[in-house]
């Protein structure tokens, strides 16, 4: 099994048991301590996971949850979060499979897509289930699982192996911060395992982010900006933002 599949595997096991230990690792893999203890310093680098004593957990989703709720975040940077939406219809195709993430500014934009032709879209925010359940020229999927009700989104076992049976073109998403050297943090580890799912198993991907958002870190790192690996933002973000993040193969979209 090469690495990257088993690395991803190890963070699957982890978001349905929360902890693993090498032994465990090497049981199911069929790998020795050595390349187990690797892996986990690898991903623990890319702050996926925390490695333990003997092992590895993801930290306490409780503890650990950045996101304020859903009707708090509603009310802030309304104009910016707008002018994204509007910026993001464009890179939307008749007929499309999509896949729309929770999230406000994600929010605004499943709003104007009353008039973007016949759309086939599966989400997990169960606000965009409610707003796009009487638009007609949407075919709507929604995903199923647990709800988490700060950020009304559906997470956990369910949500991930439902998602599994989709194939879509494209995806947006919202985040939590972008750094300088183009990481994506989010708020939640829950919300985290369908966001690198997706990452995996969508060819295009569009991160929006408004300018409160950009050159900061959160808690829970997802991936880097690249190919395939997009974000949408508002015109303020700073030119040497925008070379550094196409230099890394994204695509860097404002209003």
């Amino acid at each position: 099994m090469k690495k990257d599949i088993r690395q991803q595997k190890i963070l699957d096991y982890l978001s349905h048991f929360e902890r693993i230990s090498i032994s465990e690792i090497c049981e199911i893999f069929d790998i020795v301590p050595m390349t187990a203890r690797r892996d986990l310093k690898e991903l623990e680098n890319d702050h996926k996971l925390i490695r333990t004593h003997g092992g590895a957990t993801l930290p306490s989703l409780s503890i650990h949850d950045t996101t304020l709720p859903f009707h708090q975040r509603m009310t802030q940077n309304i104009e910016l979060k707008e002018s994204i939406a509007r910026a993001a219809l464009p890179y939307i195709q008749n007929r499309h499979h999509i896949f729309l993430a929770s999230g406000t500014t994600v929010h605004m934009f499943a709003t104007m897509l009353k008039d973007s032709g016949t759309l086939n879209i599966v989400t997990d925010a169960v606000n965009i289930s409610y707003e796009l359940s009487s638009y007609p020229n949407i075919h709507l999927i929604s995903l199923g699982g647990e709800i988490r009700h700060n950020s009304l989104t559906t997470t956990g076992q369910i949500a991930e192996s439902n998602l599994n049976s989709f194939q879509l073109d494209c995806a947006f998403i919202g985040v939590n911060a972008v750094d300088e050297e183009g990481n994506i943090f989010l708020g939640s580890m829950a919300e985290a395992s369908i966001v690198r799912l997706l990452c995996h198993m969508v060819p295009e991907i569009y991160f929006l982010a408004d300018e409160t958002k950009l050159m900061k870190k959160d808690f829970i790192y997802i991936c880097q900006l690249g190919k395939g690996r997009n974000l949408i933002t508002n015109s303020s973000i700073s030119e040497k933002c925008i070379h550094t993040y196409e230099q890394l193969g994204a695509c860097v979209i404002t209003e």
